[in-house]
């Protein structure tokens, strides 16, 4: 079991999507315990940080984690011997184990800090206890800052009990106050120069270390003296809190070994800071043109050398004797706990809770033991431990206030958490504590002598909490003690008349679990009990008292035993009040009541009450009781209550159907009227209600209400209206007055038929309920009385639609419960399907007025703007259709329409031309708001008689009265399945298709049967969403149809028009959809006998398609084949889930086919075969994935058939979107076909595989502990193992399996090498690309040669065995920078002479010569100039190893070398590059687009996701929140690209090389030079700082021109001084004067510092004249040879003119630059390796700085620098590399205070950068985190835009238009109202934590 598995366990418990994903990690955790007994402290303290997680998700998953952990590891119990049964199985509750209190009161170990129940001061803590809020402002405690783990947790313990109240009052430090900040100023560490890496934190200042407190006070001094005003104190103020936050960070627990920091590889690492905040001048911008400098010489020396490996740290979680198995293991982590119960943030108390809970739950009865001590000393010490852990689980319940107003009822999370680990106490405790305790539980519930005033409800909430877990787990004790039984049942019978609210939920709680065992034993007092809750429930008067749910729930349990309904009429007996009949109407208030809990609670004690055999116990069920549950389906708007309204109101028809025959028409008549009359009443249309008649609805008193206020009061138009101000005289009515202060009406807006408050969808799903009822109702009415409902034919020809439409329902009802259709009802409704529908409906006149009003506006701009006389025009009538007093000539629709079509036709043509244009716009515009209004009032209309005809169909269907002629009745139904927009009705409607199917099937009429069917299917297909044209996508074959559908934006003609189409579409899809769902339902497995058309539809095109080759004329325009077989799949995917099992084999039979079609050559049917394979295996699991992995996947490795790959690859795309987290058990089977193809040479296939791979990935740590799923049959199951092998080396070294190289390299690996070598040859094996990014000079060439030479032979081993095509002899392109061509030749020569290697290289005949053997030879090597223009060459071969050296070469994406070289196609991609970041993360983006295109997404999204945040965050004025997220980004892109980068350095790998020192050697300018600078400061600078803002190319040449000039400069004045310069012939003349020249080197001291430099190393050191003429060794070889590196040719002959010839001329030199022909450098390279008496080497940095091998030299000058700090850091390791057998010295020539400081400033922060991303976490296989390597990788965040036509583009939410918490677009920069809050939860989640059966499963009870 290594790290990294664990780590990234653990890690999903925080980043898991998913709740199962989570919980699995927590499980796998455990197991990892429980495979692994002694990993438990490592497991602990990578899991334990999580419990103090902002994140309640998390947080709970840790506990789970800690739970499964701890149950795994060893009980400890040092007295336990052989023949002893532990007494763990007495669960501490044995009597003869009881320690009498006298013991017990003997001192224990650690007693003296210890609190206990008996004598714990509740009085002293209520009133003195520091309170316990959500965070206090305590977030940053600065007390604990530097302080370790230890010293943290005794600090801590020592102002706890101080802050429990037990020393008096508390009082509270300042968060931070001047005395902190005067400490914290006056220590504050210099900015360190860039020395000593290696410093450890022991080595801070002691200062650092104590708290404040230990030291004296300063005052802050200002730089300039003095002390600080306020405003500077405040902002050092709010600095420190910054530091406080960043510092705390890193206090969590310190349960983690902290990993020791890598050994800089670069001279500042610890520069960091500065290097990314670097102070600006005045106008923020860095100024590269001032000479100023603050701050001191850099002269600092960094000494890289190799420190051995870093010493393991030890858990803090453990001490050395739990260690040594001498205590309890737990007992340092519960100190932890037991402090952090008591932190100042709500989460970290939750999370210590839940850890203690955990923890105790599983090892309570070992805490506190030792060994060594005798089992009674140890019974004590447990008993001691367990004492001071209630005691403060009591504190908490006294001290905390946090809760959470989430829903109806307050949660208290810590209480609640802090009750259950009182819980996990209580079952160890003997009798005499579980007393103590219940006594202060009982103290806090009750309050009574506590002199403590006002009383708090916080502390009576948390005793009653802790008193209901007491009361859960000792119910052993509770039944034997009576006293403690007594106190509990005063405490709740108090707790229910408790004036607050939760309280009484609690109390109401805490004997629910308990309840049954109550009636058992204490019968006797049963009676007391259930009046007290009654008297409770009758108090609870107030409409928002949220326990009265939890009341009831008490009651229908109480009630469920026949003891308490005895108890109940035994009260009856004594007390008429008390029986059923009188109590029972006490729940009807709460029907209506505000909070739905207590409305479905209600609801759910009626239906207990209903449900109690007994012939005294309904006498309650009467007719009242039917009405009030009635009215509640009228008025409910929630789902669940209206079910449960439903449902009760069958269950009191039923009983009373059941007294007699006559009794419930008997009970129900005097309520029929009204109720009939409130559900077939009209709904109004927005803007214009229909309100209810108040008065008709009835109250639990039995009164009527009131008329509603405003009843009578039409409607404002445009929904509001302001509030008309009353006149002092006015008098209010007294009706209008509320009758009680507390009730409200909740269901006022129903009532009032308010449309747009309530919703026109739940106005009818209350009327469908309610229908169903009075259906109900109709169906139990005797027959002889039914003339009751002869108002039914009048309701069906109703002037309201909606009262058709209801009254059609009720009908539906009425059938379905078996009732039989009069002839008079069927006349009507046959009348309804068949015939004309009127011409309007009353409630939807509104519509009509409006369409009116608009022609009038018509005909007046008619008179107004084309001045037609009156009398012209026609005339409106005034009354619309529909309304009441209409007549026939009242203005229709089509009087509107003659309106705007002939009558502005003939208007028009009566107007003069200057009449026709002056009124044209008026006209136009008054004829399009008409036209619209008649569309809308048509459509509107439309729907109704939809809805109309569709109710009364159904209702026929339901009677079985289907008319001789079905036609209209079908239509009527199939199209409300088609177009219904309400789901509720629309399911109905295809409900009653299905029985249609059913009755027509059953009559045979099996033609009709076929055109339904046929029908239903092709509405199921419209959504092109889900079914794709076929026609319109045949032309595409190449390309993955699923990337375009993902990202389908193209540009629409009328977005508006074809959003309508696609809702349209959807709406039909879901209608049909649900019909043939229904249709499977009722027919089950004979659905295809009795429907053959069905299968027909399905197979037949499916099984003719794919038999053999595909029709010739699909693609015909005319061929409807080809949308047949794409509807076909279509249909068998949405309805594979709801076909009865007994059709899989069916199924199964049909799916090769579907195989087959993922192979088609179209990609349309592959796109549609791929979702359907997918829908299949998501449901016929087992045998699906078989098929998968046997048939589909194969061909995904077919490298000659891009199509078979690109549906295999789509089929495993939609498989992972359908199954969700249900693919676990088959991740493994699918990761390795996803990984080949992730290098893929078609761009989606690739694009699709990363996307994939991704989501894939994340679950592989889960997959192991996943049961196999049944039947999986067994190749698959060894196939398992094969791919898990593979995965187990991807992500974990130690299983890469060492590789043994089979041909003769001419060199021994060091071990590190062989590493690498084995890392290669993985990613060969399995098609991975990566980059070797080891330190320069660690033999990079020789890594990879060995792996070329490898591979090569292996492929020919395997091409003579098999002769497959696809291992035949391929070579291998080298392409490096021109200097190394020569190099690498030698290097092939030396190494691995066996291989044939080619130079293609040299001047283009040369090339020609060796053309042709190209193709044939083993190693072809190039530069990259040479692969740029010849790329037309290189492109037809195909290569099998591509190696790119020195890859960040192809850094800009942009150039054409770059483009020229990803075009080059081949097997193995490898770039070698001791730097692969050198200015900014962007070039790793280009690195990795060679490699894996796609895998870092599109350039932009890699730009918005990481190169933006980093680039931010180095800007001077960058906020911390862009320091946050660019170091963050830097994380992820590093976690991203860990697995496919290797990295090792030198100082770590290579023990046998001597340090390299780095240093600075400044010089000062001369006067020349200052003259210079200040007068190009003048001229240029302002001109410069003006053109930094702007984009244009000019001026960004202008200022690189500056620069560059700048650069020179500094050099020598002769470099800038030249002729045609302003100011040469002055200077000239002065110079002259003082008998110098410009090139004198007294004006540019970095030559003479160089001179000084040189003779310092011995070198040019000019001997006294020896007589002999031979020189001696010291004399021909200097004691140190140097490199000396500039970066301008011109500065390098400056060196060598001036420096060696004129002023050491006794020195020798070489040199190597641009001018040396490439083919001659590795000459050079080698005389100077070999022949010492050469001094020095002259190179530029851009020839000499890359590959070669240098180490003939010791000494390293830098004369100039570059911008980029990699090249000067290849520089360097030219001599520090293998073989270097001296210290190297590098010393880099400075001129103080000018450009190159800030050049050396800028290289910093690119290192810093650099260094991050690629580090020492990528030295080898075992620390690559893969599970967030591809946290990039979701289909949101990648690639979103490769659509088929290769269109890019991206979608990253911009912060520019983000809105806020009020939905207001955010201003740049501000914080949304949102921003600050911490996460909430719904009500579930608590649900599910403090569900207590759940919590007493958990003990084992």
């Amino acid at each position: 079991m290594t790290t990294s598995r664990l780590d990234r366990l653990v890690v999903l418990l925080e980043t898991g999507s998913t709740q199962l994903i989570r919980n699995t990690a927590a499980q796998q955790l455990a197991d990892v315990q429980k495979n692994h007994p002694d990993e438990l402290f490592n497991l602990l303290t990578r899991v334990v940080p999580y419990l103090r997680s902002p994140s309640w998700d998390t947080r709970t998953a840790a506990a789970k984690a800690i739970g499964g952990i701890v149950e795994y590891a060893e009980k400890f119990d040092p007295n336990a011997v052989l023949d002893e049964i532990p007494k763990a199985e007495t669960n501490g509750h044995d009597d003869a184990h009881t320690i009498k209190k006298e013991e017990s009161d003997l001192s224990s170990p650690g007693a003296d800090d210890q609190l206990r129940l008996a004598t714990l001061d509740v009085e002293s803590i209520l009133t003195y206890g520091k309170e316990l809020l959500g965070s206090a402002g305590k977030q940053y405690d600065f007390k604990l800052a530097g302080l370790t783990a230890a010293e943290r947790l005794a600090r801590q313990k020592e102002t706890l009990t101080k802050r429990l109240g037990l020393g008096g009052e508390y009082i509270e430090d300042d968060l931070v106050d001047e005395k902190d900040l005067s400490i914290r100023s006056s220590f504050s560490k210099p900015t360190l120069p860039a020395l000593e890496t290696t410093m450890s934190m022991s080595q801070e200042p002691d200062g650092m270390m104590r708290s404040p407190d230990e030291m004296t006070a300063q005052t802050p001094a200002t730089p300039g003296g003095g002390e600080l005003s306020k405003r500077q104190l405040n902002a050092l103020k709010r600095r420190r809190k910054d530091e406080l936050k960043r510092d705390n960070k890193r206090f969590k627990y310190d349960l983690t070994s902290s990993r020791t920091n890598s050994i800089a590889q670069i001279p500042s690492e610890t520069h960091t800071t500065s290097a990314i905040k670097e102070e600006p001048n005045g106008n923020g911008k860095l100024d590269y043109f001032s000479t100023e400098r603050n701050g001191v010489d850099d002269d600092s020396k960094i000494v890289a050398e190799f420190k051995g490996m870093p010493v393991a740290e030890k858990s803090t979680l453990v001490v050395e004797e739990e260690q040594l198995g001498n205590e309890w293991p737990f007992d340092r982590l519960c100190e932890f706990l037991t402090v952090d119960l008591f932190d100042s943030a709500w989460e970290i108390r939750h999370g210590a809770a839940m850890g203690l809970r955990e923890i105790i739950r599983v090892h309570g009865a070992g805490a506190g033991r030792q060994a060594g001590k005798s089992r009674l000393e140890n019974d004590r010490a447990n008993q001691a431990w367990l004492d001071d852990l209630a005691c403060r689980l009591c504190c908490v319940f006294m001290l905390d206030r946090f809760a959470d107003y989430v829903s109806d009822n307050a949660v208290a999370p810590i209480r609640e958490t802090a009750g259950q680990v009182m819980g996990a106490v209580l079952q160890y405790l003997p009798p005499a504590s579980v007393h103590e305790a219940n006594r202060i539980l009982y103290r806090l519930v009750m309050q009574k002598e506590l002199k403590r005033s006002p009383k708090t409800w916080h502390a009576c909430h948390g005793g009653m909490i802790g008193m209901r877990y007491l009361v859960a787990v000792r119910t052993d004790l509770l039944f034997q003690d009576r006293s403690l039984m007594d106190g509990v049942l005063e405490c709740v019978i108090k707790g229910l008349g408790d004036q607050d609210d939760d309280v009484r939920a609690v109390s109401a709680a805490t004997l629910i679990p308990v309840a049954k065992e109550f009636v058992n034993v204490r019968a006797n007092e049963l009676g007391n009990l259930i009046s007290v809750v009654w008297e409770c429930l009758s108090s609870l008067s107030d409409d928002l008292s949220a326990s009265t749910g939890s009341v009831m729930d008490l009651l229908a349990k109480l009630c469920s035993f026949p003891e308490v309904l005895e108890a109940m009429k035994q009260n009856a007996l004594k007390d008429p009040e008390q029986s059923f009949d009188q109590l029972v109407p006490r729940l009807y208030p709460f029907l209506r009541h505000t909070i739905t809990g207590v409305r479905s609670a209600v609801l759910r004690a009626l239906i207990t009450f209903i449900n109690i055999e007994g012939a005294d116990t309904h006498g309650w069920i009467d007719g009242k009781a039917l009405r009030l549950v009635y009215q509640n389906l009228l008025v409910e708007r929630n789902d669940a209550v209206s079910k449960l309204s439903l449902q009760a109101w069958t269950a009191l028809a039923d009983a009373l159907a059941s007294r007699s025959p006559g009794a419930f028409a008997d009970a129900f008549r005097p309520h029929l009227d009204p109720l009939l009359t409130l559900t077939l009443h009209p709904i109004g249309v927005s803007r214009h209600a229909i309100p209810m008649d108040a008065t008709l609805f009835i109250k639990a008193s039995g009164t009527s209400y009131m008329p509603l206020a405003t009843a009578h009061r039409a409607s404002p138009v445009n929904g509001t209206e302001p509030a008309k101000k009353r006149r002092k005289s006015e008098k209010i009515p007294a009706s209008a007055l509320p009758s009680t202060p507390t009730s409200h009406n909740i269901d006022a807006a129903i009532m009032l038929g308010d449309v747009d408050l309530v919703g026109s969808d739940i106005m009818i799903s209350s009327r469908i309920a309610a229908t169903r009822a009075m259906g109900k109702a109709m169906a139990l009415w005797p027959a002889d009385a039914f003339a009751d409902f002869a108002s039914l034919t009048t309701h069906l020809n109703s002037p309201y639609a909606s009262t058709q439409i209801f009254t059609g329902m009720l009908l539906e009802g009425y059938a379905s419960c078996g009732g039989v259709a009069s002839s008079e009802i069927s006349q009507s409704l046959e009348k309804i399907v068949e015939g004309e529908r009127p011409s309007y409906y009353t409630d939807l006149t509104s519509y009509l007025r409006i369409a009116r009003a608009q022609c009038q506006q018509l005909l007046n701009a008619f008179q107004d703007s084309g001045h037609v006389p009156g009398s012209k025009l026609p005339i409106l009538a005034v009354v619309c259709q529909g309304d009441p007093d209409a007549g026939k000539n009242a203005f229709s629709i089509s009087d509107g329409e003659k309106i705007v079509t002939t009558d502005y036709d003939r208007l028009k043509k009566t107007l003069s031309t200057v009449q026709r244009m002056a009124a044209a716009e008026a006209l136009n515009i008054a004829k399009l708001d008409a036209e619209t209004a008649i569309a809308e009032a048509q459509a509107v209309k439309k729907v109704c008689d939809l809805r109309i005809r569709s109710t009364a169909a159904g209702a026929l269907i339901a009677f079985k009265q289907l008319p001789k002629k079905p036609q209209m009745t079908i239509k009527g139904i199939m199209d409300s399945v088609k177009e219904e927009e309400n789901l509720a009705l629309q399911h109905r409607s295809a409900a009653a298709v299905a029985g249609l199917v059913a009755q027509l099937v059953a009559s045979e009429r099996h033609k009709v049967v076929d055109k339904v069917v046929g029908n239903l299917v092709k509405f199921c297909c419209m959504e092109t969403g889900e079914t794709p044209e076929f026609l319109i996508n045949a032309d595409k074959e190449a390309g993955i149809l699923s990337l375009q559908k993902d990202e389908d934006i193209q540009d629409r003609p009328d977005v508006a028009k074809y959003e309508r189409e696609v809702r349209k579409a959807r709406i039909t899809r879901r209608g049909a959809k649900d019909g043939l769902e229904q249709l499977c339902r009722v027919f089950g497995a004979d659905i295809f006998e009795k429907v053959p058309k069905l299968r027909a539809v399905i197979e037949e095109p499916i099984r003719t398609c794919f038999t053999g080759d595909l029709p010739a004329d699909l693609l015909q325009p005319d061929n409807e084949f080809g949308q047949t077989v794409v509807d076909a799949m279509s249909t068998l995917r949405a309805l594979v889930a709801t076909l009865d099992p007994a059709l899989h084999a069916w199924v199964l039979d049909l799916l090769p086919s579907v195989a087959k079609g993922m192979q088609s050559k179209l990609a349309v049917l592959r796109y549609i075969a791929a979702k359907c394979f997918a829908s299949v295996c998501s449901v016929i699991t087992v045998e699906g994935y078989t098929m998968l992995v046997e048939q589909v996947l194969p061909p995904i490795n077919n490298a000659h058939q891009v199509t078979h790959r690109q549906g295999a690859i789509e089929c495993i795309y939609h498989l992972i979107q359908v199954m969700g987290d249900s693919i676990l058990p088959y991740v493994i089977f699918l990761l390795v076909p996803v990984l080949g193809r992730m290098s893929d040479s078609d761009a989606g296939v690739r694009l699709i595989a990363t996307t994939t791979f991704a989501t894939l990935v994340k679950l592989v740590p889960l997959e192991a502990g996943i049961p196999d799923p049944p039947g999986l049959p067994k190749s698959l199951l060894e196939g398992r193992e094969r791919e898990r092998q593979f995965i187990a080396q991807m992500l974990d070294p130690k299983k890469v399996e060492p590789f043994t190289i089979p041909v003769a390299i001419k060199a021994t690996l060091r071990s590190y090498q062989q590493e690498g070598v084995n890392w290669l040859y993985f990613l060969n094996k399995y098609n991975l690309h990566g980059v070797l990014c080891d330190d320069m000079g660690l033999g990079k060439t020789l890594q990879t040669l060995c792996i070329v030479a490898s591979d090569h032979h292996l492929r020919a081993d395997e091409f003579a065995k098999t002769q497959a095509p696809d291992k035949q002899r391929l070579p291998s392109l080298i392409i490096c920078p021109p200097t190394l061509t020569g190099h690498w030749k030698q290097e092939i020569r030396t190494y691995a002479p066996f291989l044939d290697a080619v130079a293609y290289a040299g001047p283009p005949a040369e090339r020609g010569r060796v053309r042709s053997k190209l193709a044939t030879a083993d190693v072809v090597i190039t530069s990259y100039e040479i692969a740029r223009n010849d790329v037309d060459i290189l492109l037809p071969i195909n290569w099998n190893y591509c190696v790119l050296d020195e890859g960040h070469l192809i850094k800009n994406p942009k150039a054409k070398v770059t483009q020229a070289i990803k075009r080059l196609a081949s097997n193995h991609r490898l770039i070698l590059s001791g730097t692969p970041i050198q200015n900014n993360v962007l070039e790793l983006w280009s690195l990795f687009d060679f490699l894996m295109p796609g895998f870092l997404g599109t350039e932009k999204v890699f730009q918005d996701r990481f190169a933006k945040p980093i680039a931010a965050s180095r800007f001077a004025k960058s906020s911390s929140k862009e320091q946050e997220a660019g170091a963050l980004a830097i994380e992820s892109l590093h976690k991203q690209v860990l697995p496919f980068l290797l990295r090792r350095l030198k100082e770590e790998v290579l023990d046998d090389l001597p340090p390299k020192i780095v240093q600075n050697y400044y010089c000062d300018l001369s006067d020349l030079q200052k003259r210079l600078f200040d007068d190009f400061s003048k001229t240029e600078a302002k001109k410069v700082s003006d053109l930094a803002g702007q984009p244009t190319k000019e001026a960004k040449q202008h200022i690189f021109a500056a620069l560059q000039y700048m650069r020179k400069l500094c050099n020598s004045p002769a470099m800038v001084m030249k002729e045609g310069h302003a100011q040469f012939g002055a200077t000239q003349a002065r110079l002259a004067k003082q008998g110098t020249t410009l090139k004198d080197p007294i004006h540019a001291p970095k030559l003479t510092a160089l001179r000084d430099l040189l003779v310092d190393c011995g070198i040019g050191v000019s001997t006294p004249e020896s007589n002999s003429t031979v020189p001696t060794a010291d004399q021909a070889v200097s004691q140190h040879r140097a490199l000396i590196f500039c970066q301008m040719k011109e500065m390098l002959d400056m060196v060598e003119s001036t420096v060696l010839r004129k002023m050491l001329p006794s020195a020798t030199f070489a040199r190597l630059d641009g001018s040396v022909e490439a083919s001659k450098r590795q000459d050079i390279v080698n005389k100077f390796n070999a022949d010492p008496s050469i001094d020095c080497l002259l190179l530029t940095t851009s020839v000499g700085g890359l590959g070669l091998n240098l180490t003939g030299a010791d000494t390293v000058i830098f004369v100039e620098h570059d911008w980029n700090p990699s090249k000067d850091l290849q520089a360097m390791d030219r001599a520090h590399r293998i073989g270097q057998k001296k210290v190297v010295n590098v010393y880099r020539l400075i001129t103080r205070g000018t450009l190159e400081e800030k050049i050396l400033n800028l290289q910093r922060f690119k290192i810093d950068v650099a260094s991050t991303v690629v580090n020492q976490q990528n030295a080898e296989l075992g620390t690559m985190e893969t599970d967030q390597i591809l946290d990039l990788f979701s289909l949101g965040e990648t690639d979103q835009n490769l659509s088929l036509d290769g269109n890019a583009g991206g979608d990253v939410v911009d912060e520019s238009n983000a809105v806020d918490g009020e939905g207001r677009v955010r201003e740049g920069g501000k914080k949304g109202v949102l921003d600050e809050l911490s996460e909430l939860w719904d009500e579930k989640q608590y649900e599910e934590e403090f569900n207590l059966d759940g919590f007493l499963k958990g003990m084992g009870q």
